[in-house]
């Protein structure tokens, strides 16, 4: 457990040399109504309600309709006591659950992890030689498309690496989970190393976009790639199309492609939807070296120019010795604000976290836009 807690230590590291932009660029900065973010402890209930399931470094969303959300986690921790204690916890690679009604302060929630040899194990199930930690998700004509970052040990730095992209393909995701019907898909690796779907995906006008990031670099460099509808729902991962500016999409290559960077200073994990509201597309993640802060991003169309990162909220714990906090995602289908946001809380001391239970949980943010 300690050679590889926490999943997202690589990109805490990959952001400590950015200093934050704290407006957006000239222009849309005068359209942008102003965000006021507040925390929510009312909604971080949700994920502390079960007897088993005892904490997580992060959370995706996606919208299955009729009032469900699907939540996907990385590491989990698994009390098998059922006594809701970390202390001998089983330590696991990814999680799921499925909460009911859109409004987390008011929600239920089930969660879902595998079984190995009689213990808890990881939902999607690891291998020999890797293991998965989720990506974005999107719901297509009553399927489910998941992508999972490849995870594998390594020598030395921090003992683990991302190095590759997959995409679980669920056919009946209005089931319990127990009972769905799932493939995965590998994605074909690229030479720039971009983490594929590592950020959000979403249908639009006939194709799956999915947004990634390069991993292991300070920049963080952020592409986004795109595949006929078609393909995706046929598990035809292997025809993704890179973006590549004034020339449009690019396909796959085995030689360098010129293929656009969409923004620098990103994250492994971030979130970008299309805000009706707003009329653009809005990026958050988080922005410093362990005592982060929240941040966004828009853009009038997805392939950019996307705006510089503004910071609009400071996590209350911040201030807190040895403190972790990364992994902003916006979940725009849930209700009780103009948009709910959550990050991640952890340590850089296993120890913190195994005996204080107000870390380790992805916490709510409340995100209301003024007019100015």
């Amino acid at each position: 457990m300690a050679n590889s807690f926490p999943s997202e230590f690589a990109e805490i590291c990959a952001l400590s040399a950015i200093i934050l932009i704290g407006l957006d660029s000239p222009g849309a900065a005068a359209e942008m109504p102003s965000p006021i973010a507040a925390s929510w402890p009312e909604a971080d209930s949700l994920f502390r309600k079960d007897p088993f399931w005892v904490g997580s470094d992060d959370a995706y969303s996606v919208d299955l309709g009729h009032g469900r959300v699907a939540w996907l986690f990385a590491d989990t921790l698994i009390d098998a006591s059922g006594k809701h204690e970390r202390h001998g916890a089983a330590f696991i690679r990814n999680s799921i659950a499925i909460q009911k009604r859109y409004d987390p302060a008011a929600a239920s929630i089930q969660f879902y992890w595998g079984r190995k040899d009689g213990r808890p194990a990881s939902f999607f199930p690891d291998t020999q030689t890797e293991w998965y930690w989720p990506g974005g998700g999107t719901l297509i004509k009553g399927r489910l498309i998941l992508f999972l970052m490849r995870v594998r040990a390594v020598t030395g730095g921090l003992g683990f690496e991302a190095f590759g992209s997959a995409a679980a393909l669920i056919d009946n995701p209005d089931a319990d989970p127990s009972a769905w019907r799932s493939r995965v898909c590998r994605v074909p690796e690229n030479a720039r190393r971009v983490v594929v779907g590592s950020g959000s995906s979403f249908a639009e006008g006939g194709n799956l976009y999915a947004f990634g990031s390069v991993e292991l670099t300070a920049a963080h460099d952020i592409y986004v790639n795109r595949w006929p509808l078609s393909s995706a729902l046929q598990g035809r991962f292997d025809e993704l199309q890179w973006w590549a500016g004034p020339s449009g999409w690019t396909a796959q290559s085995p030689l360098q492609s010129p293929a656009r960077i969409s923004f620098s200073d990103g994250q492994t994990e971030f979130t970008v939807h299309f805000s009706k509201r707003l009329h653009r597309y809005l990026e958050f993640q988080t922005v410093g070296f362990g005592p982060a802060v929240v941040a966004m991003r828009s853009a009038i169309h997805l392939t950019g120019p996307w705006s510089a990162p503004r910071a609009i909220f400071t996590p209350p714990e911040k201030n807190r010795p040895r403190i972790m906090i990364y992994a902003a995602k916006a979940h725009p289908e849930l209700a009780g604000s103009d948009l709910v946001l959550t990050y991640a809380t952890n340590s850089f001391e296993l120890a913190d976290v195994i005996r204080d239970q107000t870390l380790y949980y992805p916490r709510f943010v409340r995100l209301s836009f003024v007019k100015p």
